[in-house]
């Protein structure tokens, strides 16, 4: 059973659950995302079709819960070593609040490695290295919710606008 801290809305560690009930019950918790970066390229990971939750999106690189007792920036490197099978070091980017009815507190890296990437079977699919100034044509793509606000706190002047807003329609 997958242990993950719930936090009060300033970021406190107050108590410990299961992953099921943390979403069952919407209970604020910690996530991680790395991005990695390549010779002005930013590698996007595409999520496997053996997952639950958005099989086939794009995502950041690597993701996922901070668990229970575990560092943000422990759990970065874990994610990025398990799913992509490269090592750190990372540099903090941004701390920051995802709320779409379930408050997440969104811990961000970066890895600037030239390690060969391995995708961890049944999680990743595979990816894509996209140059930073074309972030914004992925709009089209199926992506993760937390990507664009991760890419906003990285590349703000290569996305313009933003992302269009969830349930908008495009002039």
């Amino acid at each position: 059973m997958e242990l993950i801290d719930v936090i009060d809305l300033s970021g406190r560690v107050i108590a410990t659950a299961p992953r099921e009930r943390i979403y069952r019950e919407k209970l604020p918790h910690r996530i991680v995302h790395v991005m990695l970066e390549r010779a002005g390229t930013v590698f996007l990971q595409r999520r496997s079709q053996h997952v639950t939750y958005l099989p086939g999106y794009l995502c950041t690189s690597a993701g996922g819960h901070v668990d229970a007792g575990e560092a943000p920036l422990d759990a970065a490197l874990r994610e990025l070593e398990e799913e992509l099978g490269v090592p750190g070091p990372l540099e903090a980017v941004a701390e920051f609040v995802f709320d779409d009815g379930h408050h997440r507190r969104i811990f961000l890296y970066r890895s600037r490695s030239e390690a060969p990437l391995r995708f961890a079977e049944r999680e990743v699919e595979g990816g894509l290295f996209c140059e930073t100034a074309r972030l914004a044509s992925l709009r089209e793509h199926p992506c993760h919710p937390q990507l664009w606000p991760c890419l906003e706190q990285l590349y703000p002047e290569a996305l313009g606008a933003g992302p269009p807003v969830s349930g908008s329609t495009k002039a």
